[in-house]
């Protein structure tokens, strides 16, 4: 198969290009060919593109069996802005948009578009459990992802198989959230967020890209994934496997009001938000997750220098 992948350069997007070029044809549009010539396998054909306006890019997607969208500004990498917010939102649309446009123009028309989501869709949840049919949320992050997920219904009246996947907190060396979390206990000053009562809905790297493989590759597949691990754990409970498999201790909270003074908004959407998700219909479909439990997620991402 020929996948188009934008995004190609993020945590998530390089990951996928390195695995699916193994089995596949990938393209990988980009702003930045110098990185993404770095970063990826040299068998990923590198097309840089512009998520703007069409300028010579969209011919890379004739004859392309499908095309998965992860271009987006990093949602938590510095405090939320009005202007931020603004970008966050933009990037996403923008690129869905322009996605919509090229294959309206292409002669031969991509079979699948996966688009992604995230499970900020749910907002707020305590202890409800959620799965794809759960209403959406209150808040920032909600209110984004449902307009992700508004927009990604016009590939639909193209005629193409659509998924969208609402991924949780993917967890890998390389990048993502887990490198930050690992920071404070480098310096034995490890706890949980808030009461650490709240849930966390958590995927490994390995499982995020198996998983958006899994969907390219099955053509019956489609409409709303949650992309996370099938045993979300409490805050609490998350940093105390995480604790022992770094062998520090978990013993210094961050409480919620210095978590808000610092961060706002994002503290609540982010870092305080209780989120029960199941991947009900990844399993129903027949997925196995490689790494379900968090102590086995963590025992095989290769994160030593960080143990130190």
């Amino acid at each position: 198969m020929k996948v188009a992948v934008t995004g190609a350069t993020g945590f998530i997007g390089g990951a996928l290009c390195n695995k699916l070029v193994k089995d596949h044809n990938v393209i990988a549009l980009t702003r930045n060919p110098e990185k993404a010539s770095a970063l990826l396998d040299k068998a990923v054909e590198i097309i840089k593109w512009n998520p703007n306006m069409p300028d010579g890019w969209e011919k890379s997607l004739e004859n392309s069996d499908a095309i998965v969208n992860l271009a987006g500004t990093n949602i938590a990498s510095k405090r939320w802005t009005k202007n931020l917010k603004t970008e966050i939102l933009n990037s996403r649309i923008n690129a869905s948009r322009i996605l919509i446009q090229a294959i309206k123009n292409s002669q031969a028309k991509t079979k699948v578009v996966i688009t992604a989501s995230a499970i900020g869709f749910y907002g707020n949840r305590a202890d409800e459990k959620l799965s794809e049919e759960s209403r959406g949320g209150d808040g920032f992050l909600a209110g984004v992802a449902r307009e992700i997920e508004d927009c990604s219904r016009e590939f639909e009246t193209l005629g193409l198989r659509s998924a969208v996947i609402r991924t949780g907190v993917v967890l890998g060396a390389s990048g993502g959230a887990l490198p930050k979390m690992i920071t404070p206990f480098k310096f034995y000053l490890g706890g949980h967020w808030g009461s650490g009562n709240q849930w966390m809905s958590w995927i490994s790297l390995v499982d995020e890209v198996a998983a958006i493989q899994f969907l390219i590759e099955n053509a019956n597949l489609y409409g709303v994934f949650n992309l996370t691990s099938p045993e979300p754990l409490r805050n609490r409970q998350f940093f105390q496997v995480l604790a022992s498999e770094l062998k520090k201790p978990c013993w210094l909270p961050i409480p919620a009001f210095a978590l808000k003074i610092i961060f706002r908004q994002m503290a609540t959407e982010l870092f305080l938000v209780s989120q029960r998700v199941y991947p009900k219909k990844l399993l129903d479909a027949g997925f196995k997750f490689e790494n379900p439990e968090l102590k086995n997620a963590l025992e095989s991402i290769k994160f030593e220098g960080n143990k130190s």
